[in-house]
């Protein structure tokens, strides 16, 4: 009687390890060999989608007068027809649509910046990838963190081309900027930077598709 106890404990033991996906009983991975698929690619692009977005935060070709003008949330760029070489220099007179832009995207940044060290607890604790609130969390920051890239984009496309077409249509701004070697007549363009920065959008929300896709594999498998 003492040898079937025995056997059906054992029995249940190895019932118990084959169950947790662990048949010699060692304990599950841990680090980043324990991250699923999902949770990889999920990180791979919101990692991606930050980098891309702090390259067009910091650049200065967001939109502008081809030849002539060059206009970013931080600086203005204008060309000397002369000597042909761009000068950047600060915003003297902020316009509404830029601080505005210019605000969507410090709170994506800071988004950028939650998202990133709960990223880091993630990825180094194991339990909290199998933990659904950190998933939610992270959902919503890369939800946020993309939106707002994608507002600052809307305000500044929209706006700027305004901006540069009530340029074109002053005449006395013309002339001071013709003055100045500059010439305000050319086509309005959009930069590298605000193509960067819609990719780095496009990304950011792609990341959040697979932590939601993530989050319910994981929900499936608590219930």
């Amino acid at each position: 009687m003492q040898r079937l106890e025995e056997g059906k404990d054992g029995s249940r033991t190895m019932l118990n390890r084959y169950k947790s996906g662990h048949p010699d009983g060692d304990d599950p991975p841990v680090g980043l060999a324990a991250v699923s698929l999902l949770g990889a690619v999920a990180t791979g692009t919101f990692l991606t989608g930050l980098v891309l977005f702090l390259v067009s935060f910091a650049s200065t070709d967001w939109l502008g007068i081809e030849d002539g003008l060059a206009l970013s949330l931080w600086r203005t760029c204008s060309r000397n027809y002369v000597d042909d070489e761009w000068t950047c220099v600060p915003w003297e007179r902020i316009p509404d649509f830029v601080r505005a832009a210019q605000g969507f995207c410090v709170v994506g940044l800071l988004t950028y910046a939650v998202s990133l060290v709960i990223l880091v607890a993630y990825l180094a604790v194991p339990f909290l990838q199998e933990t659904r609130g950190v998933l939610i969390a992270l959902c919503l920051l890369t939800f946020s963190a993309g939106c707002m890239v994608l507002m600052s984009l809307i305000v500044m496309g929209i706006k700027g081309r305004d901006f540069c077409e009530d340029i074109k249509r002053d005449d006395y701004k013309v002339l001071v900027f013709f003055a100045e070697g500059v010439d305000t007549l050319g086509p309005f363009y959009v930069g590298w930077s605000f193509i960067v920065a819609v990719i780095a959008s496009l990304i950011t929300l792609a990341s959040f598709a697979f932590c939601m896709v993530e989050f319910i594999r994981v929900n499936d498998i608590s219930d």
